[in-house]
């Protein structure tokens, strides 16, 4: 039987680079690591209505990436687009309570996630999600329905 030998000359001369090249990889994975979305169990506004009026912000495509991103996913921006006077506000009900999970170096700067509530058209089906992480700016309400639909309104957002 013939003994075979093994040249590992090739491999200590690129086993330097090689490693640098993992570890910046690891590094650069550790601070940019991707957050997740995660839904939590349902709060006190998770069934409530919102009657969000144009001048309160509109809704932006989500830009950068997470784990569990769909297609569309948009969230609520207080950057107020020209209204105009003849758009009627729209109700939406919150269905769910999500937080946005972070991972590797965002975690140094931001204790925990972002909560958002998933919010839909009460009115009809949208082919996106929308988040809404507003809730405080927006002023709770008692006494208050759509006079269209009869649904008590819980938060008014101008």
């Amino acid at each position: 039987m013939q003994k075979i030998k093994l040249d590992t000359s090739k491999i200590r001369k690129w086993l330097p680079l090689i490693l640098c090249v993992l570890s910046f990889s690891s590094c650069v994975l550790w601070i940019e690591a991707p957050a997740h979305l995660e839904q939590l169990e349902d709060d006190q506004y998770v069934g409530k209505t919102l009657l969000i009026y144009p001048s309160a912000g509109r809704f932006k495509l989500e830009e950068h990436w997470y784990f569990g991103k769909r297609m569309g996913d948009s969230w609520f921006t207080t950057q107020r687009p020209r209204p105009d006077p003849n758009t009627p506000p729209q109700l939406y009900r919150i269905m769910g309570y999500y937080k946005e999970i972070y991972h590797g170096g965002a975690r140094l700067f931001v204790d925990s996630g972002l909560t958002k509530y998933l919010i839909e058209p009460v009115d009809g089906k949208t082919g996106r999600r929308l988040f809404f992480f507003s809730l405080p700016r927006c002023e709770e309400q008692t006494n208050l329905t759509d006079p269209d639909t009869g649904i008590k309104i819980d938060f008014v957002c101008k």
